[in-house]
């Protein structure tokens, strides 16, 4: 879903406070409130695992609504490039302390580092096109770093854009959506020995995308201005 029919030029922060307020945290695009929404999507993981069943529904919630953050950032970051989303990171972290809902902030972090894991999980330096593969990674991860610092952006909104970088082969191929339910099921309690079936992995992967796809398709509808 889109929130504009056709490509507009708009300004980032009224955009993008547009779709928190109306797509992410009321959810009026869907006509449904997010409880709805999320009491459905937790029956159908339940439906897959039985683990799911007794979760209490705040924190599932609480924590959906955090992932769905993180994912809108990711879609950002593979429309527009690293520097349109330290922007992006950096009103979304104000945006959420104007909300007084810093909550969502520090949950993202997990789904973030999540992300970042994905980026190089199954590389290892014992493989030649591997360390090139890691070297270029942590290279490019570093030398933006110090890049941004020295601009003056909040680092900490810098690093979380900078761990999503290298992501979308591993997005398409699925890899990262299986992290991202690892993370999940770690904050939900699920223990270290849990490990989601196949048809659970499939299922996620379709629902976890549509998430993103939904922020990936009003972002191919606009440009940024400056």
């Amino acid at each position: 879903m889109s929130i504009f029919s056709k490509t507009q030029e708009v300004e980032l922060v009224p955009f993008c406070r547009l779709f928190y307020e109306v797509v992410i945290l009321n959810s009026v695009g869907y006509g449904v409130s997010n409880a709805e929404i999320f009491a459905v999507l937790k029956r159908a993981l339940a439906d897959n695992d039985s683990n799911f069943a007794n979760i209490d529904s705040q924190k599932f919630n609480d924590e959906i609504l955090a992932l769905q953050f993180e994912l809108y950032a990711l879609a950002w970051l593979h429309q527009f490039g690293d520097r349109l989303a330290v922007a992006q990171s950096i009103f979304t972290k104000n945006y959420l302390n104007e909300k007084k809902q810093n909550n969502i902030w520090e949950a993202m972090e997990p789904y973030n580092q999540a992300i970042a894991r994905s980026t190089t999980i199954g590389r290892t330096p014992k493989k030649a096109f591997d360390r090139v593969y890691l070297a270029k990674v942590n290279l490019t991860r570093l030398n933006l770093f110090g890049q941004y610092h020295k601009e003056g952006f909040d680092d900490k909104c810098v690093a979380r854009v900078l761990n999503r970088l290298f992501s979308e082969d591993v997005w398409k191929k699925g890899i990262t959506s299986v992290v991202i339910l690892s993370a999940l099921c770690d904050r939900l309690g699920f223990g270290k020995d849990f490990e989601p079936s196949k048809e659970l992995l499939q299922w996620w992967f379709i629902e976890i995308n549509s998430f993103y796809e939904q922020a990936k398709g009003s972002l191919s509808k606009i440009k940024i201005k400056n």
